[in-house]
């Protein structure tokens, strides 16, 4: 297993355990498949939604 999955599994448990509790509008996941599903779809969401021009990625 290279590093960057274990960095992306890591970063999904992080998240799975410190999801809030008592919120009526984020309601805890408690089974770990639909967790990992509803994760995967907001990290697309946020990598679509981040800027493409980038300043580190731009050559001249």
């Amino acid at each position: 297993m290279n590093l960057w999955k274990f960095r992306h599994i890591g970063g999904a448990i992080w998240e799975y355990l410190n999801q809030p509790l008592f919120q009526a509008n984020t309601p805890m996941v408690w089974e770990v498949n639909r967790f990992w599903y509803l994760y995967k779809i907001q990290l697309l969401e946020k990598c679509l939604h981040k800027d493409s021009t980038s300043q580190s990625h731009y050559t001249q």
